[in-house]
């Protein structure tokens, strides 16, 4: 049988009302890591070393729990999530470049799943989507993907969980920045440091890819350029209970490694997308609700967001979380999957202040 492998100080419990759920209904809980780091400090860690380092280790988080173990048991402890439905549209940056016919590339890809580089990574809608470099709790420098999302912030990202609070190594990551638009080692727009990070709480408790391989990552604000909202723009969300079924998303990440493949097609350092439609990885169990898209992209593509209507209005559905692999640690198939963008997912999001 597959096995599901992840492609990639404890803070405070948060919650929030359910928007969506029925009265006195609750979402689940949170934990929130602040960093104290000064921005200084995070960057002199990033030496070219550690940088190389952290390409060659994405941040997979070895193999959870295969879907058939997972099946028998509720979300969130035996208690019901509620029902959610919140979204907003996208933001422009301030210098908004390019137009439709700048991405004629990938809309003339409506199902693509084996993975191209990005044609325009330092332009929108891509952009908003970079590398982020973290150390793990074992002292490792590592990668994963990481994309802009708005808030009324101006400083939030949207990745993987296992990119943030990494169970294989024992704790949250540390030492983390982020470079939008990263494109063959170059950062155009440079590099952000990390302010606090939030996960579920089901992902810290006991790591649940079918809902809680979602989180948030905070940014300090840029003593040069600003906020990272303004310099990039962000991705608009659609996070709703019962989503899997989404039509023509694309997949973004950067990957070190694929399905069917050989390694040599991927660098890491490049973005690359895929695009197609996402379906519910396990229509005949009604507990299983990620989202499943048929895409080559593996380790380091991790945290990289699944996002509709990319070329007009893009909105994240989903995040890049984890493949099938079989017992001698080879992808078994084509299927990438994202947690569940429900509950957990809104929790998040509305505890990011």
């Amino acid at each position: 049988m597959a096995a599901s492998v992840l492609l990639g100080a404890l803070g405070s419990t948060a919650q929030a009302a359910g928007p969506g759920a029925g009265e006195g209904s609750r979402l689940p809980g949170v934990q929130i890591d602040r960093d104290t780091a000064k921005p200084g400090t995070v960057r002199a860690y990033w030496t070219p070393e550690r940088r190389a380092e952290a390409m060659a280790n994405p941040a997979d988080a070895g193999t959870a729990h295969a879907p058939s173990s997972q099946q028998q048991s509720t979300p969130a402890g035996g208690a019901d999530l509620p029902d959610v439905s919140i979204s907003a549209g996208p933001t422009l940056p301030k210098d908004a470049t390019g137009s439709a016919d700048d991405h004629a590339r990938a809309a003339d890809d409506p199902e693509l799943s084996r993975s191209l580089r990005t044609p325009f990574p330092h332009r929108w809608p891509w952009r908003q989507t970079g590398l982020l470099l973290f150390q793990q709790a074992n002292g490792k420098p590592a990668r994963c993907t990481a994309s802009v999302i708005t808030h009324e912030n101006r400083s939030t990202l949207w990745t993987a969980a296992h990119c943030l609070y990494d169970e294989k190594s024992g704790g949250w990551t540390k030492n983390s920045i982020f470079l939008p638009g990263s494109e063959g080692g170059d950062a155009p727009y440079g590099g952000w440091v990390k302010d606090y990070a939030v996960v579920p709480d089901q992902w810290i408790d006991e790591p649940d890819f079918r809902y809680a391989d979602m989180g948030a990552m905070v940014v300090k604000k840029d003593a040069q350029r600003g906020y990272l909202q303004d310099e990039v723009g962000a991705y608009g969300y659609e996070f709703r209970s019962n989503s899997p079924d989404n039509d023509l998303v694309f997949s973004l990440g950067y990957p070190g490694r694929g399905y069917d493949r050989p390694d040599s097609d991927f660098t890491g350092e490049d973005q690359m997308y895929c695009a197609g439609d996402t379906v519910d990885a396990s229509e005949w169990n009604p507990l299983d609700e990620r989202l499943q898209m048929d895409c080559d992209m593996g380790s380091g593509a991790s945290g990289g967001p699944m996002v509709k209507n990319l070329v007009s209005a893009p909105q994240i559905v989903g995040t890049n979380s984890h493949r099938n692999e079989d017992s001698n640690g080879n992808y078994a198939d084509n299927h990438l999957f994202s947690s569940e963008h429900g509950a957990p997912a809104v929790a998040v999001y509305q505890a990011v202040e």
